[in-house]
């Protein structure tokens, strides 16, 4: 396993971590192996958050007589002072433990989310907590280019999370410079685009790239600290280890062929991080986006497929012609997607 310092931290992290979004929906005797195996593969980072189900519960559990052998982050999404510190200190009894290594705020992607966090004192709160030792260090979460400069340049973080693959590399031009200058860690969620740059994901979109390749275009990049996939199943953890294990480097043309194999047709498609839920009237949103995600990949082109497209859409309970049109799932939607009319080309297609 290959370490890198994450930036003004000083803290030496394993280049492929441990991304624990999933584990909600892992038995607990499931989740100790594998964080068993990645602890033994030579992980040492592991990322969770407040809002994953009970993902910080169990890793409590599996890390339970472990917990020095890890730096352990996690993340809260409350904008009031109140809720985050309750919030925090559920993260503290959830993950049994008396220090955070890294508290992140998490998700701050529109201007209105930063002004909260700063006018409410959540910073304020995190640096007294810091001082106390409770927090070892202060990160944010960001979808947003623009919000991620304005945080950053406060130089109150230490650490920043962004999303980054071969279809989303808005932050090569401007964020990764600016850490670089600014000496903060960055930590790279979403290397898979919601599953699209993996083999199955990229063959339903009617394209073909790898877990490996989609891995090793993030990790390679010489301003990310490290990467951190969801790990879920045994088989993720043991692909994860192998890239580790490889060079992480790419040159340019290698990395100009990972981008060119990515064909997603689709003007808008779902990423598949299900921050657009609940829906007041319970459509599974990114299920459905995910269909017409593949619909337009097929559409007119491999008859069978759209046959099959449109079998598993007439077996879902709540259908897209049930949309409030309320937009609540777009206010929340780190990608700004349009749902009420998406809901709408999936009734009249589907």
């Amino acid at each position: 396993m290959k370490y890198r310092k994450l930036g003004k931290t000083g803290l030496d992290v394993s280049r492929i971590s441990f991304g624990a979004l999933q584990l909600g929906r892992v038995p607990q005797k499931e989740v100790n192996r594998l964080i068993e195996r990645a602890l033994a593969g030579g992980m040492n980072y592991i990322d969770t958050a407040r809002v994953y189900g009970d993902s910080e519960v169990k890793l409590g559990r599996a890390l339970k007589g472990r917990r020095k052998d890890v730096i352990l982050s996690t993340k809260v999404i409350k904008r009031d002072l109140n809720g985050f510190k309750r919030d925090y200190q559920v993260c503290l009894n959830n993950l049994q433990t008396d220090y955070i290594d890294i508290l992140f705020i998490h998700d701050v992607s529109t201007k209105e989310d930063w002004d909260k966090i700063v006018n409410n004192g959540i910073l304020d709160f995190m640096e007294a907590e810091k001082k106390a030792g409770r927090i070892h260090h202060i990160g944010c979460s960001t979808h947003s280019v623009d919000i991620g400069e304005i945080m950053l340049k406060t130089g109150r973080f230490e650490v920043v999370m962004l999303a980054y693959n071969p279809v989303n590399r808005a932050i090569e031009d401007n964020l990764l410079p600016l850490t670089r200058s600014l000496d903060i860690g960055v930590i790279i969620m979403k290397p898979f685009a919601g599953g699209i740059l993996t083999e199955k994901g990229s063959k339903q979109l009617g394209f073909n790239i790898t877990a490996e390749e989609s891995l090793l275009f993030a990790a390679s990049h010489p301003d990310v600290t490290t990467v951190i996939p969801g790990l879920d199943k045994l088989e993720y953890v043991e692909t994860a280890l192998k890239v580790a294990d490889s060079p992480l480097e790419l040159t340019a043309e290698e990395g100009k062929r990972i981008i060119k194999k990515v064909k997603i047709k689709s003007k808008y498609y779902c990423r598949g991080c299900g921050y657009c839920l609940p829906c007041p009237v319970g459509i599974n949103i990114p299920q459905l986006l995910k269909l017409l995600n593949r619909w337009e990949a097929f559409k007119n082109v491999n008859w069978a497929q759209m046959h099959l497209i449109r079998d598993e859409y007439h077996k879902i309970d709540q259908k897209a012609d049930v949309c409030l049109a309320c937009e609540q799932c777009v206010a929340r939607c780190p990608y700004n997607l349009p749902v009420p009319e998406m809901m709408k080309t999936i009734s009249r297609s589907l």
